[in-house]
């Protein structure tokens, strides 16, 4: 699993991030377009290329890597 420090500092990048099995265990790809600070951690947004929006909460990421 990810920090949140590490999730924000992706802000505005495009990444990888590999989620946990509880987080649906598969790959997402795109630019990290917000955050959210939820009472119960940081939420992650993420545009993929096709333009879908997706909301990941933080505790989901086993891995975020950076594409560029």
């Amino acid at each position: 699993m990810i920090t949140p420090d590490q999730a924000r500092a992706q802000r505005g990048r495009r990444v990888e991030l590999v989620l946990t099995d509880a987080g649906g265990g598969s790959r997402l790809v795109g630019r990290v377009s917000a955050y959210l600070e939820s009472a119960d951690g940081l939420v992650i947004y993420l545009t993929d290329d096709a333009g879908a929006s997706h909301t990941v909460h933080y505790q989901h990421v086993a891995a975020i890597h950076p594409l560029d």
